[in-house]
């Protein structure tokens, strides 16, 4: 990356790691000045990492972040960097970063991977009997905002459509400003005002109300900035550097107030443009201008239908996953990352006699009704998998997998099919303790019982394993809520003696248990560091985030447009019911009903409404594809949501068209009659 340290070095493999751990680390400018205050005697000061003494060789620099993309498993904010390197016989899922070469496109490069795992595959048939592996290059920005983009784009385009409906709503308000003071406009040109005199004495009037609307909308932006990032996903990247600063001001004025000039223009030409002579002897009223004010109104609309349906079917997403069948119950679940050191519990029966002892001391805190240890704690973020095959020389399947410690599966609540779950009977056992869940089961053995059959694990490896299905699960959802998740393997913790999370389930303060449970576990002696205390409802609140931000940022972006469209609405409405006060008042006198009236200019009002609505549905089905990879289970097109949000518009715009004229024919018709 280029990146070289603020301060010291940077760890190394030669340097920084002894002959059984690590000695030698780096740490970030951000825990430099929040621990150490900016001490400079920080170099060769030794620190403890995981309750093991480490000596800092290197701080990083200021704001150093790594955007490496949700697969790759890596923080932005590292905050201890520790020397190592892959072992190249068994790392197989480490993120790869590469630079390209001055002239060498992604294509060339991918190219090359290509004829490069070709050659590695055919050398190393043992590790890929299964099949060819393909590497795909991805520019790195790409990658980081893969997940994220569609969503971007989708809330740059709700700005837009809300800035074009309020500069509509500006021009149609000016508009009917400008129409009223034809007559003023006609006395000052008579009196020896230019055309373009009065055209910027307008465009005056209108920079002082986009003067005044963007210091109003910087106050706003600032507090809403704090609550959109308070609301944000985790996976946002470069959250930190969301500010309001001179850039993101001088964009936000500069668009205001030009939007605001150019739109306000509009009236000022068409209002200073009036014959001179005619105006004097009458207040004319323009066809034209009344369908300019039309044609604003109804792409208000179709603008606001746009992000109403955005924000529905964005909306339905989130209940869609709020519904998900979880396959386990996050109810009253707090969880706590463990990092043991396997120098110090260098075997698998020393790191399952730490478990034990751990969940022994956490059922002796008060609150603590169940304790377990298990890999992954679902929808963490943290993915494992395994292959397997039906024995020797059969074709290789790669399964999700879980590290089933005993009582973990039932302390999730995972819901047993068929069979049993693994239990401490099962350590010790040649062959291993499998739980399999019902779409492994029917993909491997279709229409068999599942139980006493044996699977082959890691048959490419230098030890494979045998290992038999006790028990038949339901399928749980441990990578995310959306796709068609991998079928799950669940293995008994001698096939697969990795690290495993501390969780437990409580009624009482969840924080307040958690933090009693880490002190209990570190009392147990030094080299037993919990870290990362979160609810696992917290982890399935975080898997819907995305669904959740969206829809609540183009719902606000909808209502905000909505209102503006129906202040528009009403606005000329209310100017064109004005200037038909006379007419009213005789129709009145004639002994026309008033609710004939009402309609007559509900119905006047209803065809700029249908024409905004249809072009609104029009393009909303061309702009709902740029929403595709945000939805879930929700067609595009979805008639409903079409359906209830054309439906609901078409309703509040008539109301908005309806008010003036209520108001109108409410007005003795000859005092209306007298005063003209």
């Amino acid at each position: 990356f280029g990146v070289a340290p603020a301060l010291g070095r940077q760890v190394t493999a030669r340097q920084d790691v002894g002959s059984t751990w690590v000695h030698g680390v780096d740490i970030s400018y951000e825990l430099w000045q929040r621990r150490w205050h900016g001490d400079p005697a920080i170099l060769g000061r030794d620190i403890e990492v995981n309750n093991l003494k480490m000596t800092v060789v290197g701080v990083m620099p200021r704001g150093f972040r790594l955007y490496l993309g949700e697969g790759a498993g890596v923080a932005p904010l590292v905050n201890v960097w520790f020397p190592g390197a892959p072992d190249v016989g068994t790392a197989r899922s480490c993120p790869v970063v590469a630079r390209l070469r001055p002239g060498i496109t992604t294509a060339t490069a991918q190219v090359a991977l290509d004829t490069f795992m070709t050659r590695f595959i055919r050398e190393h048939p043992r590790s890929y009997s299964a099949g060819g592996v393909r590497l795909t290059i991805a520019p790195l920005m790409q990658d980081v905002a893969r997940t994220i983009r569609p969503a971007l784009l989708a809330f740059s385009g709700a700005v837009g459509f809300v800035l074009l409906v309020a500069c509509a709503n500006l021009t149609n308000l000016l508009l009917a400003r400008a129409s009223v003071r034809t007559r003023e406009l006609a006395v000052r040109t008579a009196i020896g005002a230019s055309r373009a005199q009065l055209v910027q004495q307008l465009a005056i009037e209108s920079f002082v109300i986009a003067a005044v609307g963007t210091a109003a909308g910087v106050l706003v932006a600032e507090w809403a900035r704090d609550a959109l990032l308070a609301l944000a996903p985790a996976s946002l990247p470069r959250r930190e550097d969301i500010v309001l600063d001179g850039v993101v001001f001088a964009f936000a004025t500069s668009a205001a107030v030009m939007s605001s000039l150019i739109f306000g223009l509009i009236p000022a030409w068409h209002a200073t443009r009036a014959n001179l002579i005619v105006t004097m002897k009458q207040d004319p009223v323009s066809p034209g201008a009344g369908r300019m004010r039309g044609l604003l109104v109804a792409s208000q609309l179709a603008l606001s239908l746009m992000l109403l349906v955005g924000a529905g079917l964005m909306a339905r997403t989130f209940v869609r996953l709020h519904d998900v069948v979880l396959g386990f119950d996050p109810s009253g679940v707090m969880t706590i990352r463990t990092d043991l050191p396997f120098q110090r519990f260098n075997t698998p029966e020393r790191r399952e006699a730490f478990f034990d002892v751990a969940a022994a001391a956490a059922r002796q805190v008060s609150g603590v009704e169940a304790v377990a240890f298990g890999l992954p704690i679902p929808l963490s973020g943290v993915t494992l998998t395994r292959s397997y095959s039906l024995g020797p020389g059969e074709p290789e399947r790669v399964a999700s997998a879980v590290v089933a410690l005993p009582g973990y599966a039932e302390f999730l609540r995972v819901p047993l099919r068929a069979g049993r779950y693994i239990a401490r009977e099962d350590r010790g056992r040649d062959v291993a303790a499998l739980m399999v869940d019902e779409r492994l089961a029917a993909l491997v053995w279709p229409g068999e019982n599942a139980i006493g059959k044996r699977l082959l694990l890691s048959p490419s490896s230098r030890a494979p394993r045998w290992g038999e299905v006790v028990g038949l699960v339901g399928h749980v959802r441990m990578e995310g809520l959306r796709g068609d998740a991998a079928p799950q393997l669940w293995v008994s913790y001698e096939a697969m003696p990795y690290a495993a999370d501390l969780l437990f389930r409580t009624r009482s303060n969840g924080r307040d248990v958690a933090l009693a449970v880490k002190r209990a576990v570190e009392r147990l002696g030094p080299g037993r560091p919990l870290f990362a205390v979160r609810a696992l409802e917290d982890y399935v609140a975080d898997a819907a985030a995305d669904a959740r931000f969206a829809s609540l940022v183009l719902g606000v972006f909808a209502v905000v447009a909505v209102v503006l469209s129906a202040i528009g609405v009403y606005g000329v409405v209310a100017y064109a019911t004005a200037r038909r006060t006379r007419e009213i008042a005789v129709r009145l006198a004639l002994g026309a009903e008033r609710s004939r009236i009402v309609a007559l200019v509900v119905r006047e009002g209803a065809l700029w409404i249908a024409l905004g609505i249809g072009l609104g549905l029009a393009g909303a089905a061309a702009l709902s594809q740029y929403l595709g990879s945000l939805l879930f289970e929700i067609s595009r097109y979805d008639l409903l949501t079409f359906s209830i949000v054309a439906l609901l518009l078409a309703i509040f715009a008539c109301v908005a068209t309806a008010l003036p004229a209520l108001r109108a024919v409410r007005v003795d018709p000859m005092l209306s009659l007298r005063a003209d």
